[in-house]
């Protein structure tokens, strides 16, 4: 039996430290109708931030 104590079954973080969350990271800002701004949030199947050239779905683990 295998003890729940090994570090093979670490409890770890959803998500990478040091990369935002969807919810977090804007693509850019646009003005529509003169003064009224709209933030653009990043999909899922954008290009990762990081640089990486992935998905920013397929970054998170």
């Amino acid at each position: 039996m295998i003890s729940p104590t090994c570090p093979a079954f670490e409890v770890s973080s959803k998500r990478r430290k040091g990369y935002p969350s969807e919810t977090h990271v804007k693509r850019g800002h646009r003005f529509v109708h003169g003064d009224i701004e709209l933030l653009e949030k990043l999909g899922r199947n954008d290009p990762c931030p990081c640089g990486s050239g992935h998905r920013f779905q397929g970054v998170l683990p």
